[in-house]
């Protein structure tokens, strides 16, 4: 019997995650059933359940991926760029163009609803979220506030949920009305950000 390499194994599982992102998007996260995800991968229940035992066990895994893929992207991003505004330009870039298909937009919201009344569910999405925006906070916020580019006086923190948080309100937004012109939200989020949000109203103040 030929041995199964690595690569068809992680192909696979990528297959089942896949699968079960799609009938999350479409049916929801409890219409879904675990039959539902073996059909939409075209694996046999077996097969799916090698893998993963459970919906939770999928999320745990899906959460997981995302954190790894936004760390990634954090990593590529603040290599490539020196000054903090163009750092979060690039991150909004990349971030905020996957929010084009809509259905990534309703996983996120099956998943959050989802926290809400399943405590292994939100352990799992609240520890992803904690990593994100640590890392966000040390290696982003905490050099740039070292480097007077963001007043030093802000909390860390708060200043790293701000800004994540304009993507979770596009994720919403756009959830419920695909019409959303990303570009444009975009466009109004890097002005805010750059400070040419604001014109001058009165001589001598802005």
């Amino acid at each position: 019997m030929p041995k199964v390499t690595e690569a068809y194994l992680e192909a696979r599982r990528q297959q089942v995650l896949d699968a079960a992102a799609e009938c999350f998007a479409r049916k929801g996260f409890h219409r879904t059933t675990m039959h539902n995800i073996c059909q939409m991968a075209e694996l046999s229940p077996g097969a799916v359940y090698r893998y993963f035992r459970s919906k939770d066990e999928i999320i745990g895994a899906m959460e997981e991926q995302g954190r790894q893929h936004s760390a990634a992207i954090m990593d590529a991003v603040t290599s490539e760029r020196s000054s903090t505004l163009d750092v979060l330009e690039g991150l909004v870039d990349v971030f905020f163009s996957k929010l084009e298909d809509v259905r990534d937009c309703a996983v996120h919201i099956e998943l959050w609803a989802e926290a809400l009344s399943n405590p292994r569910i939100k352990e799992t999405v609240v520890r992803v979220d904690e990593s994100i925006r640590e890392a966000f906070s040390q290696r982003i916020v905490k050099d740039a506030q070292g480097r007077g580019e963001i007043n030093p006086n802000l909390d860390r923190d708060a200043v790293a949920r701000v800004l994540m948080a304009f993507w979770d309100g596009l994720v919403l937004q756009k959830t419920l009305d695909p019409t959303v012109d990303i570009r444009k939200y975009v466009a109004v989020m890097k002005a805010m950000i750059s400070g040419t949000f604001w014109q001058k109203t009165e001589a001598g103040r802005s």
